[in-house]
């Protein structure tokens, strides 16, 4: 990609000429810090954190599960096979199959071409999520380029690497973090695009291109939707005829994608509008998601209130959602870099005219701030979500490097001076990647409930035949992910899977029926475990084999439970 503003190796690798009086090894040393040393480390810890993540034993394992999970659905059957429609389980899909319906499914398409080129590699999955983080730095780096010094836009690409939300929540298998990389190229296209405008040059592909990659943007994932508002209020304080151009083509697209989403759902699953409005309304923490009743999925325990999940329904809510997660997945460096940010926009607005600026950072910031005031308790629970910021972030920190070299080159020859260019030059890049080693390790460390499930699903895959379906009062999608059978998650207790077992054995006649809990919750279905065959029992987990005459007999036993709530987890 040959982009204006491109910056060469000779401009960033050892920087200007020392000043009078300044030893040029130490010029030269501080250049190399910056242009060579904090990116290839910065890449080489994203990409050892890739390696090192062999199984879904991390904080929030489930999301990659589910994802990866859909994604390997796609592998075997094919993206013409299941009529694009996601689905979140395995063999046999069922007469009811597990539609997944809360993202659109472009990401999930490109997903499933890694567990086709490399089956069962977890860490292949994890290091195709480490190839779009680079490539999104990299696009924030010739972004940076355009508005910042060669040194500045490099500080740019590691911070995005960098930060903890990256190193913690950017290998996940998230569409999220697949739909920031689009918006990161769509205004590298729209900046171009503007450019050329302001130069007399009418660039109507890069224009398209802008709007093509918005389009996979929003096809990919909900919060793409967000950096339109974003873009229209860059117009309100930058009144361009062609940021109004750039914003009428991303409103076509952004509604091409959506109208193609929800038509892939309309004609997969008839269900899918009043699904969808469900899980709206309850991701606006409205309602709480009730799924049809063709669902036989429930959750397990007391569902919160809406009260509690509300970000904005209490002080100390609102200092958790808002404050605290902030600063622990932005960091303190990011925290600074959002006031460099301002400074840095209020600035450039009063000294440059038709400065794109303004629309750069807030189609950035539409989908972090945006999503956290319209998710409220989803921002509370999914901090994984901090992804958004990330690049708004990165420029931000950049921000910070490009004013403390602003400072510098103002200041005379002095001691002054040479402490100031080591704080800039050295300090900045230190902080930053301890930043990132401090996220990766805790990433490593894993969760210890994750590991136990990953082991339960393996024992399920041992013991259970394949085209069987298994009951479990488990909710995450980990035990899923590796048993590879189709599981019916999260049924809460004995009375309940006998109200559902004529349900159950309706969706798939002719699959055998297995109980698979683990033994802290063996209690709630102890009479069944005591009637039915047994299949395999450790210190860990209870597995038993539900007989094809036990539906009729079981149901006559206890009546419908009275009360339950239904949901089908994220």
């Amino acid at each position: 990609m040959c982009l204006e503003g491109e910056v060469t190796v000779a401009q960033v690798s050892v920087g200007a000429k020392a000043s009078a009086g300044e030893p040029r090894t130490t010029d030269q040393v501080l250049g190399y810090v910056v242009t060579w040393i904090l990116p290839f480390l910065a890449c080489l810890l994203i990409i050892w954190l890739a390696l090192s993540l062999t199984d879904f034993y991390y904080p929030h394992a489930w999301a990659s599960a589910h994802f990866g999970t859909v994604a390997e659905a796609f592998a075997s059957h094919g993206i013409i096979g299941l009529h694009g429609m996601p689905i979140e389980n395995f063999d046999p899909l069922t007469t009811q199959p597990d539609n997944y319906l809360h993202w659109p499914p472009f990401y999930f398409y490109v997903l499933s071409l890694v567990p086709q080129a490399f089956p069962d590699s977890i860490r292949a999955m994890h290091l195709f999520m480490a190839v779009v983080a680079i490539t999104n730095a990299w696009v924030m780096w010739v972004i940076a380029s355009m508005f910042f010094k060669p040194r500045a836009a490099i500080v740019c690409g590691c911070a995005f690497l960098l930060m903890p939300a990256t190193l913690r929540y950017g290998l996940v298998l998230l569409p999220v973090n697949m739909a920031m990389l689009g918006i990161s190229v769509a205004l590298l296209f729209m900046l171009r695009y503007l450019q050329g405008a302001d130069a007399g040059r009418n660039r109507p592909l890069d224009l398209g291109l802008s709007a093509f990659v918005f389009f996979l943007a929003c096809f990919t994932s909900w919060e793409a939707f967000l950096a339109l508002p974003g873009l229209l209020l860059a117009y309100g304080f930058d009144r361009r005829s062609e940021i109004f151009k750039v914003g009428f083509c991303w409103a076509m697209a952004a509604a091409a994608a959506g109208a193609g989403t929800l038509a892939i759902f309309a004609l997969s699953d008839p269900t899918a509008f009043a699904d969808l409005c469900s899980i709206f309304t309850f991701r606006l923490g409205l309602t709480q998601y009730l799924p049809l009743s063709t669902r036989v999925h429930p959750v397990e325990g007391q569902l919160e209130t809406i009260e509690s999940l509300n970000a904005f329904s209490s002080l100390p809510h609102f200092f958790d959602a808002y404050i605290v997660r902030t600063q622990v997945f932005c960091g303190s460096l990011g925290i600074v870099g959002i006031f460099a940010l301002f400074l840095t926009a209020v600035r450039r607005r009063q000294s440059t005219p038709n400065d794109s600026f303004v629309a750069l950072v807030l189609p950035l910031c539409a989908p972090w701030l945006g999503w956290a005031v319209i998710m409220q308790g989803h921002y509370v629970i999914h901090d994984y979500q901090l992804v958004l910021a990330t690049p708004m972030l990165a420029i931000g920190v950049t921000c910070i490097y490009s004013l403390l070299d602003e400072s510098v080159s103002a200041m005379p020859a002095s001691w002054s001076r040479q402490n100031l260019k080591l704080l800039a030059n050295l300090a900045l890049p230190c902080a930053l990647f301890v930043l990132g080693v401090s996220a990766a390790a805790i990433t490593v460390r894993g969760d210890a409930e994750a590991w136990q499930l990953a082991n339960f699903g393996r024992r399920i895959k041992a013991e259970v035949p394949a085209g069987a379906m298994v009951v479990t009062s488990e909710m995450s999608m980990v035990q899923t992910f590796y048993a590879k059978r189709h599981v019916i998650r999260g049924v809460p207790d004995e009375a309940y899977l006998e109200s559902k077992l004529l349900t159950m054995r309706g969706i798939c006649p002719d699959c055998a029926l297995y109980l698979a809990v683990r033994r802290q919750n063996a209690e709630k279905f102890r009479g069944m475990l005591d009637r039915l065959q047994p299949v395999f029992e450790d210190n860990s987990f209870i597995i038993r084999k539900i007989s094809p005459g036990a539906a009729a007999s079981e149901v006559g036993r206890r009546p419908e439970p009275k009360g339950q709530v239904a949901l089908l987890h994220e």
